[in-house]
């Protein structure tokens, strides 16, 4: 059973959900020619009231292909104006970067219902770190537990302070995912207490530099990675947009952005492979609408 969640697909969906009553029993009334695509008219056979399928990119002004590529531009680490120039450039579309930006704090929080649905294959070693952010000039902290062999970005907290207690928050997350055979870690004196109350079966290994066996490299380079990103905005404007930015980058990071040596992203090596090649974030919006149709469907 499908439900019509492309907007160029023009075939009768199984069924349609009702915007108003959420009933599933609907009849084809017309179709709705604008910018972004046509789109068929469903008339509800309980309230008689009419609704267009949502495919995720209900309302919007543009194609869904624009709004997925401004997001991974965005997330490949190009500015909010030179993404609105590129926009331009190929497509000879005028968007602002303001509507960008509005796509992609939309957009990623969006899409975290359907990664957070996800259950990864982890290796059961992972590393953790902390890295320094702004906040509206403000200093915060990024807590990240990553799968150290796969990649995978596990969890994250966003704090105002270093203390001890937020790497407990991360683990408390990071538990609700899995458990981990061994930690890597620097040497903050924070982590040991809360490694020993969360993981108390887990070996604590803390890195003491780059050739060490116990190297905490992985997760440095997706601090380096998170960089690239956040370098352009020099610091964030709200905790809210901060959560939201940090929500689709980690989607990116997880979903989009490949390995180069494995050529697979961090989620197909923990054994999540449905997610396309092409136009990833598309298919990622398209699929959590579908979820918010089923859920919300009154069969």
């Amino acid at each position: 059973m499908t439900i019509l969640l492309l907007s160029v697909d023009m075939s009768k969906p199984d069924f349609v959900v009702c915007h108003k009553c959420k009933y599933t029993k609907t009849k084809y009334h017309a179709v709705r020619r604008n910018k972004s695509g046509d789109k068929k008219i469903y008339r509800c056979l309980r309230c008689s009231s009419f609704t267009t399928p949502d495919d995720g990119f209900k309302k919007m002004k543009n194609a869904r292909e624009i709004v997925s590529a401004g997001i991974e531009l965005y997330y490949a680490g190009v500015s909010l104006r030179e993404t609105s120039n590129i926009l331009k450039r190929l497509f000879g579309i005028n968007v602002s970067w303001m509507s960008i930006l509005r796509w992609v704090r939309k957009y990623s929080k969006y899409v975290k219902k359907f990664t957070n649905m996800k259950r990864p294959n982890l290796s059961g070693k992972w590393s953790v770190d902390e890295k320094f952010v702004k906040i509206k000039g403000k200093k915060g902290y990024i807590w990240l537990v990553k799968d150290k062999k796969r990649g995978f970005v596990i969890r994250y907290v966003l704090s105002d302070n270093r203390r001890g207690s937020n790497a407990g928050k991360l683990f408390r997350k990071a538990k609700k995912v899995g458990n981990p055979k061994s930690i890597n870690r620097d040497k903050y004196a924070g982590y040991p207490r809360q490694v020993r109350k969360h993981f108390p079966d887990a070996d604590d290994n803390v890195s003491k530099g780059f050739w060490h066996k116990h190297n905490n490299n992985s997760i440095e380079s997706t601090n380096g990675e998170f960089n690239q990103r956040y370098k352009t905005m020099r610091c964030f404007g709200s905790t809210k947009s901060a959560n939201e930015i940090i929500d689709g980058w980690i989607t990116h990071h997880n979903f989009v952005k490949r390995d180069r040596k494995r050529n697979k992203t961090n989620a197909q090596r923990v054994g999540i492979k449905e997610v396309p090649d092409k136009m990833p974030w598309m298919w990622m919006i398209s699929k959590t609408a579908f979820i918010n149709n089923l859920q919300s469907a009154n069969f």
